[in-house]
C-alpha cells in the first residue's frame, strides 16, 4: 500500500480535485496523506525555490530549494494547530487531525502548481540582470511582486479546490465556508511572515548571499511588498 503512494499514482487524482481521494486520507489512517503530500512539497516546492534563488547563482538556488518547502512544513506546523482551534471556535465540528490534513492536503497541491510554474521562473532567473547591473534594484522589485503573486495563486487556488471537502465535513455548509476561509487567511498571514523570517529567497543587490539574514525579526513581509510596489510606480 506504501508503494502505491510513494510511485505517485495519486498524483492525477490529487490535480483533478477527486473526493474519493481526499476523502479516503480523511477517514484513514494519516501515513497516506504524509506519504503522498510531503514528497510532493519537497518536489515541487524545492524545484521553484531553487528557480527563486537562481538569480544570485548556485549558491543561493541551493539554499532557496531547501528552505522554500522547510517554509512549507513550519506553516504546517504553526497553522495546523492555529486551523484546530478556528474550526472548533467557528463550530465547523472539524478536529484537529481533519484540520492538519486538509491543509496537507492543500500545500501538496500548491506544491504541485508551484513545480509546474518553475519553468517560468527559471527562465525569468536566466534573463534577469546581473546583481551588480544598475537595473539590478528594479529587477529586486519586479521579483519580489512575481513571486508573491505566483505563490498566492497557487495557494489560493490549491485551497479553494478543498472548499467543498471543507463544507461536506463541517456540522453545516455556512461553517464549512467560515472555517475555510479563516483558514486561507490565516495561511496567507502567517506563511508570509514566516518566509519573511526566513529570508533570503532571491537576495538584494548589494547584500551578500547567505543562508539566513542576521537580523531575521528586521521588518516585515508586508512592508517590503508596499516599498517594491513604490518604487515601480514611483509614489
Amino acid at each position: 500500500m506504501c508503494t502505491q503512494f510513494i510511485d505517485f499514482k495519486w498524483l492525477p487524482e490529487l490535480c483533478r480535485g477527486n473526493s474519493n481521494l481526499l476523502q479516503g486520507w480523511l477517514v484513514d489512517h494519516p501515513r497516506k496523506s504524509l506519504l503522498a503530500c510531503i514528497p510532493a512539497v519537497i518536489l515541487g516546492c524545492g524545484a521553484y525555490g531553487f528557480t527563486m534563488g537562481l538569480w544570485q547563482g548556485w549558491e543561493m538556488a541551493s539554499y532557496v530549494g531547501i528552505k522554500l518547502p522547510l517554509v512549507i512544513f513550519t506553516v504546517l506546523l504553526v497553522n495546523g494547530m492555529i486551523n484546530g482551534m478556528l474550526a472548533m471556535v467557528l463550530g465547523s465540528g472539524i478536529g484537529f487531525r481533519e484540520s492538519v490534513q486538509f491543509l496537507l492536503a492543500g500545500f501538496g497541491l500548491m506544491a504541485i502548481i508551484l513545480g509546474a510554474l518553475s519553468p517560468i521562473t527559471f527562465m525569468m532567473a536566466l534573463h534577469a540582470p546581473n546583481p551588480d547591473d544598475p537595473g539590478a534594484q528594479q529587477w529586486h522589485s519586479v521579483t519580489l511582486l512575481t513571486h508573491t503573486f505566483m505563490i498566492a495563486y497557487a495557494g489560493i487556488i490549491s485551497h479553494r479546490s478543498l472548499l467543498g471537502h471543507v463544507k461536506r465535513f463541517a456540522t453545516t455548509a455556512a461553517h464549512g465556508t467560515r472555517t475555510f476561509f479563516a483558514w486561507l487567511a490565516g495561511n496567507l498571514f502567517v506563511g508570509a511572515q514566516i518566509s519573511w523570517i526566513m529570508r533570503p529567497f532571491f537576495g538584494s543587490p548589494g547584500l551578500k548571499v547567505q543562508l539566513l539574514r542576521d537580523d531575521p525579526m528586521n521588518g516585515s513581509f508586508y512592508e517590503t511588498v508596499f516599498r517594491a510596489l513604490g518604487h515601480l510606480t514611483g509614489f
